[in-house]
């Protein structure tokens, strides 16, 4: 019975060999699967980070452009208002010069009246000297004749 009995136990013994040997090549044929899916999900990880790492540096060469703008901008505005203070100091200094350019001119319009009427008055003065220099004249000339 041994011998009978010992080719059955081998072609069973085969048989759960081939068993294991068909459950183990699933079994990795699943983990490959699996490992092909976590490399391709580490592979689109990794192109995700490159592609969100180039994103992050283009946004911070646009956030120093923008700082640089706007430092620029402030630069600007502060000049604009150093130079609106100036031109409000001439504007003022102006109109103070000019008050007293119209001053001056009313002060000058006053004094060339004031001449004006001194001047008629000395040549009405002066047409009465030259009348009265004109009688003197004609007497001296009805005298010595």
């Amino acid at each position: 019975m041994i011998p009978r009995v010992l080719p059955i136990v081998n072609a069973i013994g085969c048989l759960a060999l081939t068993a294991v040997v068909v459950a183990q090549w699933r079994k990795e044929r699943t983990l490959d699967g699996v490992l092909a899916g976590m490399r391709a999900e580490v592979t689109a990880a990794n192109d995700l980070t490159y592609m969100e790492a180039r994103r992050r540096a283009t946004l911070e060469r646009d956030i120093a452009v923008l700082k640089q703008a706007i430092e620029a901008t402030q630069q600007a505005a502060e000049a604009s208002a150093r130079t609106l203070a100036e031109k409000d100091q001439l504007a003022n200094r102006l109109q103070t010069d000019l008050g007293a350019a119209r001053d001056q001119i009313t002060t000058w319009e006053t004094a060339l009246k004031a001449r004006d009427e001194r001047i008629r008055t000395l040549d009405k003065e002066l047409a009465a000297t030259r009348k009265r220099l004109d009688e003197a004249i004609a007497k001296l000339k009805a005298a010595t004749r």
